[in-house]
């Protein structure tokens, strides 16, 4: 087996108002993923509706046909749409987002109008069986409150372990999606590896946590595959008052991790997402970066001084380069843009 596993993948924006440019945005890593038995990934913007969840600030909405096509085209086989932004059209985006994908054969679990459609999905690939579950964390503030009819997978350590346990005997391959983490972090916290520890204890071959934006560390726990963030794989490029924004370039640094069937990574294709959301090489040396990473994190852990400077350069340096620097920023007219300075407290939040 040959799977491949990525982040978040929102279609969104720029990739859904300009389709015509999608073959040169992702014909790259078409070719790549081509190779692999299939894609799962966690499908971050649901399908366009006229409805609102009005307990959302900012929507994500795709094309339907924008959506169906380049899912194909990027050889995703199931998806997890457990998280903060599948309910931002409320329930007729989420019944849109599924109709769509049972009409293209893509699996999917972690939300729906129904219980069974969140529920876990198990499906044969390369000739294993495969077993997919999906959750998000409350902390990612899904905004459920306006539709307590719907199912949303929230992620509580002692229910996904109990998931896990019922799942093993049915597949041989278990793996656990979890939108959780902090938004554009570099690093996990204490509680996600504990809880890590604990679903892989349960008997998970792969746990994949995505959200953050960023690529965050990865290790082992015995025979499981641990993954805190996989990052951002595409997030389109969005306009806000007639002007072009993007999410920070430190989320456009990300990887696609292909796994075998014992659930050793194979091949990692370090990807890079530049502006107007063209997926080229990354070039970079993940595994070397993510040693770095665990030992900065380890550090981070023990040290309140580290973790005061590694915070301060996250929430505070790093958001004011982003606001001068950014892609579509021109630094001297943010300067002079004096109206902004009343939005100058949201650069330290």
């Amino acid at each position: 087996m040959n799977l491949a596993l990525a982040g978040d993948i929102a279609l969104s924006g720029l990739v859904s108002s300009d389709p015509v440019s999608n073959g040169r945005r992702f014909g790259w890593l078409e070719d790549k993923l081509a190779q692999s038995d299939g894609l799962i990934a966690n499908l971050e913007a649901p399908v366009v509706a006229d409805e609102r969840n009005p307990g959302k600030k900012a929507f994500l909405a795709a094309d339907q046909g924008v959506t169906r096509d380049l899912l194909r085209r990027l050889n995703v086989v199931c998806v997890s749409l457990s998280n903060n932004h599948i309910l931002d059209c409320g329930r007729e985006g989420l019944a849109n987002t599924i109709r769509m994908l049972d009409d293209a054969g893509i699996y999917h679990s972690g939300a729906g109008i129904t219980q069974e459609q969140a529920a876990p999905v198990i499906f044969s690939l390369a000739g294993k069986r495969v077993a997919f579950a999906a959750y998000t964390d409350s902390t990612t503030h899904p905004a459920k409150e306006n539709y307590p009819d719907l199912f949303l997978n929230i992620f509580d350590p002692d229910r996904v372990s109990a998931e896990v346990r019922s799942l093993r005997s049915q597949a041989d391959i278990v793996i656990i999606s979890i939108h959780w983490g902090n938004d554009y972090s570099f690093f996990h916290e204490p509680w996600q590896r504990d809880a890590a520890m604990k679903i892989a204890e349960a008997g998970a071959d792969i746990i994949m946590g995505h959200h953050s934006h960023t690529l965050q560390p990865f290790e082992r726990f015995g025979s499981t595959m641990v993954f805190y963030g996989l990052g951002g794989l595409i997030f389109g490029d969005f306009e806000k008052r007639g002007k072009m924004y993007a999410l920070f370039r430190k989320t456009k640094h990300s990887a696609v991790f292909m796994v075998d069937d014992r659930c050793v990574i194979s091949e990692i294709i370090s990807t890079y997402e530049k502006k107007g959301n063209y997926i080229v090489d990354g070039r970079r040396d993940i595994l070397k970066r993510n040693s770095r990473l665990l030992w900065l994190g380890s550090i981070r852990e023990r040290s309140r001084v580290a973790a005061s400077v590694l915070s301060f350069h996250e929430k505070v340096l790093s958001r004011v380069y982003e606001y001068f620097f950014g892609y579509y920023m021109n630094p001297f007219r943010r300067l002079f843009q004096f109206r902004n300075i009343s939005k100058a407290g949201k650069l330290f939040r």
